[in-house]
């Protein structure tokens, strides 16, 4: 399976990609609205897509499409925490900020294989451990069956319990 897939980094010029990661955001914001009590702001949804899309650049900061051939399944956006971020951060930590595997694609090694490759470039980009915050769910089931472990942590920034989880070299 994860040789299957083919990822494509995201670039802040490429207006056609732009777009669509626009609508897929939309359509997982969406989702998560779906399962909690708070609903996202229109507003704040397109202000929040617009800075993801313009932070792109920095070689440790991952935004990638996921295709089965042609086909978009999903996409990933993790980052390497660093003392200069603003808001909550671990320095030093891979954090998974977003993660989406469109529905219909669910249940078939997708997300395995897309959080392995996320767990692979956080281990180049020299972290040792990863975090995250989940939804409660369709996110928590599936970040435990990839081992994350709560930590007691709450996020300032979401309220979500944070999630950890050292990353596995592949031999």
């Amino acid at each position: 399976m994860e040789n299957k897939i083919k990822y494509v980094q995201l670039s802040s010029d490429n207006k056609e990609k732009c777009a669509v990661f626009e609508k897929m955001m939309a359509t997982y914001v969406k989702e998560l609205d779906e399962h909690g009590d708070n609903p996202m702001p229109e507003e704040f949804l397109q202000k929040w897509i617009k800075s993801i899309i313009s932070m792109q650049g920095p070689s440790d900061r991952h935004l990638e499409f996921c295709y089965d051939g042609e086909m978009l399944i999903g996409f990933l956006y993790g980052k390497i925490d660093h003392e200069a971020h603003k808001g909550f951060i671990k320095p030093g930590y891979g954090y998974i900020m977003e993660f989406y595997v469109k529905p219909e694609y669910r249940r078939r090694g997708y997300g395995r294989a897309m959080f392995r490759r996320l767990e692979w470039l956080f281990i180049n980009d020299g972290a040792d451990k990863m975090y995250l915050t989940a939804d409660p769910v369709t996110g928590r089931p599936f970040w435990e069956a990839m081992s994350f472990l709560a930590t007691g942590e709450q996020s300032p920034e979401n309220k979500m319990e944070i999630c950890e989880k050292a990353v596995e070299p592949r031999l």
